[in-house]
């Protein structure tokens, strides 16, 4: 952490200072006006000390600290440590009194040259509305005001602007605009900034009916407009309960979107939770900010266009609660990125896939190959078609991802194990599953002992027995377990033999191919085993 050039040693007031050390204004200040007291000046410089810079903000919040000190003997910590007044209902005359304390701490901050002017009437009318009890909770309230605007000085904001015009983020003509208008002091929200952007879009879901007939439509439509070959018709959507993320207390929804440009139909399935729409004055389940708009990064992936959709995400901004009321989408090339990346950029963005995006023409192709050299001759036709619905709907990183849509093709695991009971046991029965019994496994044990950190994995495949001890480490799978049923499949000479696919995480995925289906898989690049290198890419 940054400290300050000098530190100030002073212990106690006047008397007892030392030639040249000297108390900061500010913090003279304070004592003068009763806010700090002599015996607290050590322990307030020592909380000072521990902020980057001696902004309005961080006075305010070492002054906290001293408050909090006060009342409960130690200081304030983000780790359990809370003090809740929200239910605190004092009578009006005793409110009264609570005010006028309020306001005159306030003032005594106005005094010291630690509050604004917009902060201070800000700040009033918090107090005459009755929305306080206690110091401890105007302080951490002016601090964050404090902290916000703060942030949103004319300088940094300067430098901000620069740095999208030279990524060419913003025109030159918006970015005098933009100048004039920091100068003016008339950027009050960072969400303001998407404003002056090039192909971007703010939202504030407040401004939207509340029936998804009319705004699904709208917003899409919005988003459209952002470039030309977004533009789109036909444009449909089902709301469904989605079964694989709701539990018995807990019913989830997805809502699909179908819409057609440059001649072929686009999907798209993402959360909404149409039941709380309205309700509290939320906005989490009126759409789903962070997947809706990724049907469009399908129609530009489709035109090997160099830009992407990204998701300008929410952050917090100072007297707003609502969370997920605003949002912006921006389109920006990969070169773009990289200023949007640090930490105090003004934007949050979205990660999203350049290069490696597959077309629907790829996806349709391999579907076709699948389904050719026999993948799917277990499945109906309405299996068949059921899962290209799926594919339509889901993000596909790689082929990887689009065969695992399809059933009892792919069988994908965490190498975490969930089943601590029998795990062993369960995985050799999915094993046979996408085998179709071709690896055959029957009176299947595996004794999973956590207390003697083993588990002994018994099976016949027909009138053979296999056995083996495997080494129980926390939670993790053991390695040797792949190979051992390998092993047994070589033994066994069956026509097929497991091979494991590329996931790029900790989890495993594993398929069951003839020689012939691999060799042909791996020739044609259908599908990354995980003796490949994939190389992803933003």
């Amino acid at each position: 952490m940054k400290i300050l050039l000098y530190t100030l040693t002073l212990f106690i007031l006047t008397a007892y200072s030392v030639k040249g050390q000297t108390m900061d204004n500010t913090l003279q200040k304070l004592v003068e006006n009763k806010l700090i007291e002599k015996k607290q000046i050590r322990d307030f410089e020592e909380v000072l000390n521990r902020n980057e810079t001696k902004s309005n903000s961080a006075y305010l919040r070492s002054l906290y600290q001293i408050e909090f000190k006060k009342l409960t003997g130690h200081y304030y910590s983000e780790l359990g440590m809370q003090l809740k007044f929200a239910d605190e209902k004092p009578k009006l005359s005793v409110q009264t009194k609570i005010n006028e304390e309020l306001y005159l701490y306030l003032s005594k901050l106005k005094n010291c040259g630690l509050v604004t002017v917009k902060q201070f009437n800000d700040q009033s009318k918090k107090i005459g509305n009755n929305d306080y009890v206690y110091i401890l909770q105007l302080l951490p309230d002016l601090a964050d005001q404090s902290a916000y605007e703060e942030w949103l000085s004319s300088d940094k904001l300067s430098k901000y602007g620069e740095k999208l015009f030279i990524n060419n983020v913003i025109s030159e003509k918006s970015f005098e605009k933009f100048k004039n208008d920091v100068n003016a002091g008339k950027i009050t929200s960072h969400y303001q900034l998407v404003d002056y952007c090039k192909n971007a879009i703010f939202f504030d879901l407040a401004k939207y009916s509340n029936d998804p007939s009319i705004y699904l439509e709208q917003i899409h439509q919005e988003v459209s407009k952002l470039l030309p070959e977004l533009s789109f018709t036909n444009f449909k959507y089902k709301i469904e309960v989605d079964s694989t993320e709701s539990f018995k207390d807990y019913t989830s929804y997805k809502v699909i979107v179908s819409l057609k440009a440059n001649n072929k139909t686009y999907t798209q399935k993402s959360f909404i939770s149409p039941n709380d729409i309205d309700k509290g004055g939320g906005f989490l389940g009126k759409i789903d900010d962070q997947e809706f708009y990724k049907i469009f990064n399908k129609i530009l992936a489709d035109n090997q266009s160099p830009l992407r959709l990204h998701e300008i995400q929410p952050t917090y901004q100072y007297g707003q609660a609502k969370k997920y009321q605003y949002f912006g989408i921006i389109a920006l090339s990969k070169n773009q990125l990289q200023m949007f990346r640090n930490l105090d950029s003004y934007m949050q963005l979205s990660y999203e896939k350049f290069k490696n995006s597959l077309t629907s023409d790829q996806i349709d192709i391999a579907i076709k190959e699948y389904q050719k050299i026999g993948l799917f001759n277990h499945l109906s036709t309405s299996q068949i078609d059921n899962a290209k619905v799926r594919v339509s709907e889901q993000e596909n990183d790689n082929l990887n991802g689009v065969l695992a849509a399809f059933p009892d093709v792919v069988r994908i695991y965490d190498t975490e194990l969930g089943n601590l009971k029998d795990p062993y046991a369960e995985l050799i029965k999915e094993y046979k599953r996408i085998s179709h019994n071709q690896f055959n496994a029957t009176e299947i044990s595996d004794n999973f002992d956590i207390q003697n950190k083993k588990a002994i994995v018994k099976f016949k495949v027909g009138s053979k027995s296999y056995n083996k001890t495997l080494k129980i480490e926390d939670d993790w799978i053991d390695t040797n377990f792949f190979d051992f049923i390998k092993s047994v499949v070589t033994d066994q000479q069956l026509e097929g033999q497991f091979y494991e696919l590329y996931t790029g995480g900790q989890e495993v995925s594993i398929i069951y191919l003839t020689k012939d289906q691999y060799t042909y898989l791996k020739m044609k690049k259908l599908l990354v085993f995980a003796d490949e290198e994939w190389l992803t890419e933003e």
